[in-house]
């Protein structure tokens, strides 16, 4: 009789694959690790494309892996420069507005401007009487040297500027308060344009009508404080990313 050949039995080796992929994945994920706890940023940003290889098998870097390219690491801001050059600027804006305030207590009207330096910028305050006749929001023809003046000191600064109206509580025959104080700032602004003393791309309009007063409306010396035009000069954002 024949002998029975035996019959051969084959190990499973299909478990091998998904083996070999969970320790690549792991070796990459130490890698990533390693990196992460050191300063080089170059090196990190190099890993990391090469671990986007890996998940993805592409023979190049790029975004189409299952995770997104690492974001590359901006270098540490130059805190120094930049605490020089906010006090530059906070030393520009406010000349200016000390250079408007000189000029115009000049000519005066000392008591019809206020400055303020706050803490996002420096605030110009211009008792709307000095600009404007009562209800008007044309200019006067005799403040053409008070709005040539603002606008020298103006041409100093490149900051963003901000112009708001503002009337007091007692209704304007011909229109709203509120659409009143609109036209006065945008009146402003475009006086200021076309000196060139502002750059149109960096100013911006603001209206709050009799909604935010300084003082009460309950004399007639507070109203005239209530109705103002304000040039805001916006202090710069400095980069601290």
């Amino acid at each position: 009789m024949k002998r029975r050949k035996k019959e051969e039995h084959h190990v499973d080796e299909g478990w091998l694959l998904p083996y070999s992929d969970m320790l690549t994945l792991l070796l990459a994920l130490f890698i990533v690790m390693f990196a992460m706890a050191k300063t080089d940023s170059g090196k990190l940003n190099e890993l990391s494309d090469q671990f986007n290889i890996i998940l993805s098998g592409q023979t190049s870097s790029g975004n189409g892996g299952i995770l997104p390219a690492y974001p590359k690491i901006k270098k540490p801001s130059d805190k120094k420069k930049e605490k020089e050059n906010e006090e530059k600027d906070t030393k520009q804006i406010s000349q200016a507005g000390k250079d408007i305030k000189e000029e115009l207590t000049k000519d005066g009207h000392g008591s019809d401007v206020e400055v303020n330096e706050e803490k996002d910028g420096v605030r110009i305050v211009i008792n709307s009487g000095l600009l404007f006749s009562p209800g008007s929001s044309t200019l006067a023809p005799s403040v053409g040297n008070v709005t040539k003046k603002i606008g020298n000191s103006l041409k100093k600064v490149d900051n963003e500027i901000i112009i708001a109206g503002y009337t007091d509580s007692v209704p304007n025959p011909t229109s709203s308060n509120w659409e009143l104080s609109a036209s006065r700032a945008i009146s402003v602004m475009d006086e200021l344009v076309k000196q060139k003393a502002i750059n149109e791309k960096r100013v911006s309009i603001q209206a709050y009508g009799e909604f935010r007063p300084k003082k009460p409306n309950n004399t007639e010396k507070n109203r005239a404080e209530n109705r103002r035009v304000e040039i805001f000069i916006v202090k710069k954002e400095q980069d601290t990313k």
